[in-house]
């Protein structure tokens, strides 16, 4: 790798290690960061780099740079795999804000990018992405109920996958509908997000903020996906944390009837079923498979527990009383 790097970017690397996801590291007092790239296009790749360039020209030194190679190109191939290297200061980056606050700084920064988002934009895509990948599963679901069980992953798989089918449908339904029904308004315009916020690492100060993680799309993504890490992490006593996540976040970005019904939506799509059932279909070993059958069955377990989080997310977000009130799935309540 480091002949590599030598020959690819004209850079002598010193002292890798492993820094939050990924191996960086060290040249000329600053930090470098080696990120291999799955599923990502060229094109994309070229808007992810205008987009970290825009906030570090509006003054976020919180983002990493992307370093071209000798050649001017953003991507290079190391034994046959795409990747690309991003540049910070040496110190981590630590927030002294809340999550909340950080999120609506830079939500409200990439609101104003003047910049035409194509290649990465996901905004008004949701029910056609969450719709391909329901009929997928519903097709693979099929198969195994005419191959039959083989391994008890199977069974709680074949015997669970109805319920969260409906859920997902509530899902898109609730998308749907809110689109019919509300006037979006500016703080419903598309921004930077992450794909999956709760994967990055900037939050507990092992990373900068990596462009590889963006994607361009509403707020209610970053939102929803945060709220489903601190529910899953924290369960029944989440509500607090996840109160105060939103009056902190508001202090900057109040949020619109539009915007709430979005993030409720996201909610009701059953992402972490999904996740489980895939992660476990392509898992190569019997350790990891074992871990994705327990994840299901604490999953499927939670089942009645999740509803009546779904059915107070109003109350716990903090909009009792308020005018905004957002659609109840009524099934929920019962």
């Amino acid at each position: 790798m480091k002949e590599f790097i030598r020959n690819e970017y004209e850079i002598t690397a010193e002292r890798f290690e492993k820094t939050g996801r990924y191996d960086t590291f060290l040249y000329q007092n600053q930090r470098y960061t080696v990120i291999p790239i799955y599923g990502r296009t060229e094109a994309e790749i070229e808007e992810l780099w205008k987009m970290s360039d825009y906030l570090l020209w509006m003054g976020d030194d919180t983002v990493a740079s992307f370093v071209p190679t000798r050649s001017g190109k953003l991507i290079a191939y190391y034994d046959g795999q795409p990747m690309v290297i991003v540049r910070s200061p040496v110190s981590p980056y630590a927030r002294n804000i809340s999550i909340g606050r950080e999120l609506a700084k830079f939500h409200e920064l990439g609101r104003t990018c003047p910049i035409p988002i194509i290649h990465c934009q996901r905004i008004g895509q949701w029910k056609e992405f969450w719709g391909a990948r329901l009929d997928q599963m519903e097709q693979f679901w099929r198969r195994k109920i005419e191959t039959g069980i083989t391994a008890m992953f199977d069974r709680l798989f074949i015997e669970s996958f109805p319920y969260y089918l409906g859920l997902a449908e509530n899902a898109i339904q609730y998308v749907a509908d809110t689109e019919l029904d509300e006037e979006p308004v500016g703080v419903d315009c598309a921004t930077f997000c992450h794909e999956r916020l709760p994967n990055v690492k900037w939050m507990e100060g092992k990373e900068q903020k990596l462009a590889t993680d963006w994607v361009y799309d509403h707020c209610a993504r970053d939102l929803a996906e945060w709220v489903r890490h601190i529910y899953t992490k924290k369960g029944n006593i989440s509500a607090e944390s996840i109160r105060r996540f939103f009056r902190d976040y508001q202090r900057i970005t109040p949020l619109s009837l539009f915007a709430w019904r979005l993030i409720y939506a996201r909610l009701l799509f059953p992402l972490h079923y999904f996740e489980c059932v895939e992660g476990y279909y392509m898992a190569d070993g019997e350790r990891k498979k074992q871990a994705y059958e327990q994840t299901l069955r604490y999953i499927v377990s939670r089942s009645r527990e999740h509803e009546q989080f779904l059915a107070s997310f109003a109350d716990i977000a903090g909009l009792a009383g308020r005018r905004l009130h957002i659609p109840k799935v009524y099934w929920l309540f019962y």
